[in-house]
């Protein structure tokens, strides 16, 4: 359904075919797919603690299943070198107390994904769901925990990359005592960062293109000043060491600009995230649910495509695999050999209080093209069997694809004044 989203999702099942996806309604009929949706569950509600309860889990209803992806992203393939940390939105506008409201961010109302992603590939290593103020500790802020525990399983030597949200000297300190390099941008107004960087008064004369550095053990601050002033703690690289880039200038023109070697690799490795938002927003899976988990779990679903996906690139280099050819052939693998055993379409309504299956538009549109041909079994003809009075045949319209009676009922059909009373 992401590869062809429609405004409802029973327009899948629709009679009309400018709507119906035979991929889809010839697998199983439309009740049953609304059962399946309507009994969906991921845990048992009736062993769920009580909100009194200390054991109260806003998110039990997922919980296992968040530990079971999370375990299953970093084990099925090698953990990157560099790796970024960032938030990512689930839009949703219903109630639920793990709602956020950022109204500087695209996605405005939702829920907030704290990742951890390949800066290459945007493969989705670890996420958490931001539950509220409770996830933060006394001892230290947010950004802080949130790194902190994503940063758990992250093997040595390895470069994180986050922004200034995070960044701050003691998770820098922290994270370079476990052999983890990082490199964020980082606000002047944190309260552990020192006086002689918040103070610098050579830093602040900068020119456009100028930086100056300092150092205090294995932390380096940088200072950059392009169209504004950029600040970079980085634990991972030499303050000093520069190389030149090229740069669009107002004119268009592209131009040879010399940056310190830690502003290129946070620019290079920060995107990690967003790489895999954009794989997200391609084909989403995302439907609307007035229950608040249904949503979570389609984001669920949609990382375990996405991840397959790039695991899947990556082992095949050499072919180029387009990601909605490879949902396509993921999604006709996982239906193979299934079919629906009954009519799986929803009927059209006319105006008049008949129920032709079949639109106005299709129904009359050049009478002419519209022939009788044989079927390959009786069906119900449309528009004179009833509940009461059933009628078969073997005729059908070609250009309507229905059962009609040859002799009155097609003829019937095919004029505006017809009507089926039922």
């Amino acid at each position: 359904m992401g590869l062809n989203p429609l405004p409802d999702m029973e327009l899948y099942w629709s009679s009309d075919r400018f709507y119906n996806n035979p991929e889809i309604s010839d697998v199983f009929p439309i009740t049953r797919f609304k059962k399946i949706t309507e009994n969906l569950h991921l845990r048992n509600n009736a062993e769920e603690p009580s909100r009194s309860s200390p054991n109260h889990d806003k998110l039990y209803k997922l919980r296992t299943l968040i530990n079971t992806l999370n375990d299953v992203f970093q084990k099925q393939t090698s953990n990157s070198s560099r790796q970024s940390i960032d938030e990512c939105m689930i839009k949703f506008k219903g109630r639920s107390c793990l709602k956020q409201y950022m109204p500087k961010k695209p996605v405005k109302r939702g829920f907030k994904i704290w990742a951890r992603c390949d800066a290459v590939t945007g493969y989705l290593f670890q996420f958490e769901v931001y539950a509220g103020k409770g996830d933060s500790t006394e001892n230290e802020g947010l950004g802080y925990n949130v790194v902190w525990r994503l940063s758990q399983n992250v093997p040595p030597n390895t470069l994180l990359a986050f922004d200034n949200f995070f960044t701050g000297c003691n998770l820098m300190d922290d994270l370079f005592a476990n052999d983890i390099y990082a490199v964020g941008t980082v606000r002047l107004n944190r309260i552990d960062l020192p006086d002689a960087i918040t103070k610098n008064d050579r830093a602040h004369k900068l020119n456009k293109n100028e930086f100056a550095a300092l150092t205090a053990g294995p932390i380096s601050v940088i200072k950059w000043v392009d169209s504004r002033a950029v600040t970079i703690l980085t634990t991972a690289h030499d303050p000093k060491d520069t190389m030149f880039v090229k740069r669009t200038q107002k004119d268009g023109t592209r131009k040879d600009t010399l940056i310190p070697t830690a502003i290129a690799s946070y620019t290079l490795n920060m995107g990690g995230v967003d790489h895999f938002d954009h794989f997200r927003s391609s084909y989403p899976i995302n439907r609307k649910s007035r229950k608040f988990w249904m949503r979570l779990f389609f984001f669920m679903l949609d990382a375990s495509v996405i991840n397959a996906y790039i695991t899947y690139t990556t082992i095949h280099p050499t072919t180029v695999h387009l990601h909605r050819d490879f949902r396509l052939k993921l999604a006709r693998a996982l239906i193979d050999g299934y079919t629906a055993k009954t009519r799986t379409s929803v009927p059209f309504k006319n105006k008049k209080g008949g129920n032709f299956g079949v639109p106005d538009e299709i129904r009359l549109r050049n009478v002419g093209e519209h022939l009788p041909t044989k079927d390959i079994s009786y069906k119900r003809c449309r528009f004179c069997s009833t509940k009461a009075k059933e009628k078969r045949t073997n005729i059908k319209c070609c250009k309507c694809d229905i059962a009609l009676c040859a002799q009155e009922c097609f003829k019937k059909f095919h004029v505006i004044e017809a009507r089926h009373d039922i």
